[in-house]
């Protein structure tokens, strides 16, 4: 009977390890934790600029945003990487429509990240 609940506390030792060396695998690698403006945002103006905050800090190498819209590719200015783990980058004026922002960037890691979100201009009431 001994041998079995030591088996069984084995297995439960070797199951707990998996799944915090998983979990330190994945928290090793960057993530976006918001944006201004935020995903889906539905906003009365067009925004000065799009910031986004990761987990570490964008290597200024490779960190990338772009935003595109109806019309097609929207030119903005310099990713520019900041203190807080965040880059930032100037908009244009943008008329009313729906807006995706495409970005790119790797942390400590170096492993690259990428995603996407999308936020909406409504149109003056």
């Amino acid at each position: 009977m001994s041998g079995r609940i030591g088996s069984v506390c084995t297995h439960a030792v070797v199951t707990t390890a998996v799944f915090m060396i998983a979990a330190a695998v994945v928290m090793a690698h960057m993530a976006l934790q918001k944006s201004a403006p935020e995903k889906d945002a539905v906003l009365s103006a067009s925004p000065d600029e799009i910031q986004l905050w990761f987990t570490q800090k964008p290597d200024p190498a490779v960190s990338n945003v772009s935003l595109a819209g109806d019309q097609g590719e929207i030119e903005l200015g310099d990713a520019k990487v900041m203190e807080e783990k965040s880059v930032a980058v100037s908009v244009p004026a943008l008329d009313p429509g729906t807006y995706s922002v495409s970005w790119r960037s790797a942390g400590d890691d170096g492993h690259i990240q990428r995603g996407q979100f999308s936020f909406t201009i409504r149109a003056a009431e």
